[in-house]
């Protein structure tokens, strides 16, 4: 595909590709699975709770609607079950989480009784209901039934049921191993000081923090010089290594020493497409390779640093997100406090600054409980009353300021048929 896609072609021809991916299943301790993604269903091999039991300190009767004082046979706490044989007319004092005599079906909590010696009496405003304060065997979850189903992207409250069927070893979704390299004769590493034209390769540490942050395996190739063959080499060398997905950073615009684009090709991997009409970031890189049993996908991403950091959250981190249900990237739209132009018809992502402490937010606060009913319909108004946004200080808005993408918090969304943005409009931004 040769002519220059759109930002909505790339994202939608990147989705579809994405899906060939199909990450290995492994097995991991319990105590090591939240963020992971689930692979099998978990099936409880017990009833839940595994006994009727009492959720209150209290005791245990036979309902009966009329009577209102039973004599006090015994006693049982949570693990030290005695088997009593409870009538109409006779209660055992029971504990939180205790087991429930025969005969028992109903608790009376302990602060609804009058004890008499051997002997309790229900108060006189106090009104009995069969079961009150019963857990009954299998009533969260039977023997035999999914408890938690594959796909479920683990978190600290699914810890508790996976914990209670049992299962301290759990079948999940490996994370994707992603290959990393960058070129660029002038790179060095960033504890080295530059000298002359060089410069420090930020790249490889950014992306290995957002390969992380996203639960996902980076496979560091290092710096590449611009040689075809050490390209090659290194590129081979990743696909040896098992990888997911390979990124490289650098070398993929049109100079005369980016060899990128010729070298990917000789490596097996098919060139799906090659520049997006987006700024940053126009001279993406997105190929194929299928040689192998298995598709990896490649990315060569802009060398300048934020063309770099933008394409990778616009382009890839969205995929990664949606396989591994991770919570997804939202635009949300608020007042625009500056006007913006630009010069062409690329979509352009501004580095900006989405600031939540407008004073329109206290004034408005009463009027949102008031108009709760209204909340939905009102959405869109609601986030420009309490949110305004503006290009970010630092810098400017050069691919390669680095100033102004760490003092920003959002990407403001500019489309690509507009040339001029209006103070006091209301634009779209997404949170970085």
């Amino acid at each position: 595909m040769n002519s220059i896609l759109t930002y909505e072609e790339a994202f939608d021809i990147i989705k579809e590709h994405f899906k060939l991916l199909k990450p290995s299943i492994i097995e991991i301790d319990i105590l090591e699975s939240v963020n992971y993604l689930l692979a099998e269903d978990i099936v409880s091999d017990i009833d839940m709770p595994p006994f009727d039991n009492s959720q209150m300190d209290g005791y245990a009767v036979k309902f009966n609607n009329e009577l209102r004082e039973w004599e006090i046979i015994g006693e049982i706490s949570a693990g030290n079950y005695q088997e009593y044989n409870v009538n109409i007319n006779t209660s055992v004092s029971i504990m939180t989480g205790a087991k429930l005599p025969p005969g028992a079906d109903t608790i009376i909590p302990i602060e609804d009784v009058i004890i008499e010696s051997t002997r309790i009496k229900l108060k006189d405003n106090i009104t009995l209901k069969k079961g009150n304060d019963v857990r009954f065997k299998g009533e969260d979850i039977k023997k035999g039934i999914v408890a938690v189903h594959s796909g479920t992207l683990i978190k600290t409250n699914n810890i508790p049921l996976i914990a209670s069927c049992g299962k301290n070893k759990i079948k999940v979704f490996a994370p994707l191993r992603i290959g990393l390299f960058a070129t660029g004769d002038e790179l060095i590493d960033i504890n080295l000081v530059p000298q002359n034209d060089q410069i420090r390769s930020s790249n490889l540490h950014t992306l290995s923090v957002f390969i992380k942050e996203l639960n996902m395996i980076p496979v560091n190739f290092g710096i590449v010089k611009d040689d075809k063959t050490q390209i090659q080499d290194t590129i081979n060398k990743a696909l040896e290594r098992d990888i997911d997905i390979l990124i490289s950073t650098g070398g993929v615009s049109v100079g005369k020493y980016d060899y990128l684009k010729d070298v990917i090709e000789d490596c097996g991997f098919e060139l799906v497409f090659w520049k997006v009409k987006v700024k940053p970031g126009k001279p993406l890189l997105f190929c194929i390779h299928k040689k192998t049993g298995k598709s990896i996908l490649f990315f060569g991403l802009p060398g300048n640093p934020v063309s770099a950091y933008v394409s990778f959250n616009l382009f890839i981190k969205p995929f990664i997100s949606e396989m591994y249900k991770y919570k997804q990237q939202k635009r949300f739209i608020a007042k625009l406090e500056q006007d913006l132009t630009k010069k062409d018809n690329r979509k352009t992502f501004v580095r900006g600054f989405a600031d939540f402490n407008n004073s329109t937010l206290n004034t408005q606060h009463s009027t949102l409980n008031t108009q709760h009913s209204t909340l939905n319909t009102q959405h869109s108004t609601l986030n420009a009353h309490i949110c305004t946004v503006r290009k970010a200080a630092g810098g400017t808005q050069s691919s390669g300021d680095m100033s102004s993408l760490s003092d920003a918090n959002c990407l403001i969304i500019f489309d690509a048929e507009k040339n001029k943005l209006t103070a006091g409009e209301i634009v779209e931004y997404r949170m970085i």
